[in-house]
């Protein structure tokens, strides 16, 4: 055995402390003073405990056909059965209430499908191109993209997209397979646009293009967002003293945009720590991903990266007005428990391909 990955897990902790604070400061204000926190704290223990679980079960086991399909199988239920039982939040049917904890299932879906895209790619990289195998690994994707956007979670689905999309990329995907994979996604979102987007998700995209038109409406989000961000400055006005979030302008200001009352409580300082712990991150990821010795590992760490990065990216996006308002969670920094043990599971299998390593 070999010692883990200090730098990678350092990063980490920063992230997880900075999110700690910045809804520390904003659940001061429940109407059960610090409910907000002493939820995640609970969270984050289960969080760790899945961690080190995950760390000590021998990574191989993921490694095998049936494994990855029953735990396909099971992801794919789940996202079926929440559909019909599911308990509607913002628009969507994508939890299930279990008393003090909802359950997201799509969250544990972006690690199946990271599993059993690692599982049929790392016995077909060398093939990939050829396109009954490019519609066989996209299949895998398409399926629980399907149920996701019946929620309907626009951003789900899209993460669980470019997620297959990254991992066929890296294994030597062609030309002429780009070129139709675009085709394809342009079709699928027209589909959606028509089909599956509910008409708050439409106007949401429509008000991205032109803001102005609906400021204190569709608009209304991203404006304050703008705001948060822009009014902290670069030291920031300190936490517990952003008034954006406390006088609660800022929706879902522990949620969405926690990056934006981050940046209004601790400001341009506090956004370039959040920014180096994410690159370092990152970098150790890839690292991993570029030196550990199966395939397997290789595109596993990698699909998790992907979706690290795409997460990230997007929920930067929308708190700066980039991109539309889809509802991503910030990676280990956003209220909420599925996504934070869902990572921390990913975490910990990473953790015992690193320690077995030969």
């Amino acid at each position: 055995m070999k010692k883990t990955d200090t730098l990678l897990y350092s990063s980490l902790i920063i992230l997880i402390c900075l999110g700690l604070s910045v809804l520390g400061s904003l659940s001061s204000q429940d109407s059960s003073p610090f409910f907000s926190f002493q939820r995640q704290l609970l969270f984050l223990g289960i969080a760790v405990l899945i961690f080190f679980l995950f760390s000590r079960i021998d990574w191989r086991i993921f490694n095998s056909s049936s494994v990855v399909l029953f735990l396909y199988g099971i992801s794919l239920g789940l996202l079926g059965l929440v559909l019909v039982i599911g308990t509607k939040s913002h628009g969507s049917s994508g939890w299930f209430s279990l008393g003090f904890f909802n359950f997201q299932p799509v969250e544990f879906a972006k690690i199946i499908l990271i599993l059993i895209l690692a599982k049929y790619l790392s016995s077909r990289h060398l093939e990939i191109w050829q396109f009954p195998y490019l519609v066989a690994s996209g299949t895998f994707a398409f399926l629980p993209m399907l149920f996701v956007a019946a929620q309907p979670d626009f951003g789900g689905a899209i993460v669980l997209g470019l997620i297959w999309l990254g991992l066929v990329a890296v294994s030597r995907i062609r030309l002429k397979q780009v070129i139709i994979l675009l085709i394809i996604f342009a079709v699928l979102f027209s589909l959606g646009w028509s089909f599956f987007l509910e008409p708050y998700q439409k106007t949401r995209l429509l008000n991205f293009v032109n803001p102005q038109t609906d400021p204190l409406g569709a608009g209304y989000n991203r404006e304050q967002a703008l705001i948060a961000v822009g009014s902290g400055g670069f030291f920031g006005k300190g936490l517990g003293w952003g008034t954006q979030t406390h006088l609660r302008f800022l929706p879902l200001a522990k949620s969405d945009f926690i990056f934006a009352a981050l940046g209004e409580e601790l400001g341009l300082v506090g956004i370039l720590l959040l920014l180096g712990c994410y690159a370092v991150l990152i970098y150790r990821l890839v690292y991993w991903a570029l030196v550990l010795p199966y395939n397997f590992c290789k595109l596993f760490t990698i699909g998790f990266t992907i979706k690290l990065i795409t997460e990230v990216f997007i929920n930067i996006g929308m708190n700066l007005g980039l991109l539309p308002i889809i509802g991503i969670a910030l990676p280990f920094m956003s209220l909420g428990g599925s996504h934070l043990i869902a990572d921390f599971m990913a975490l910990g299998i990473i953790n015992n391909m690193i320690r077995s390593r030969s």
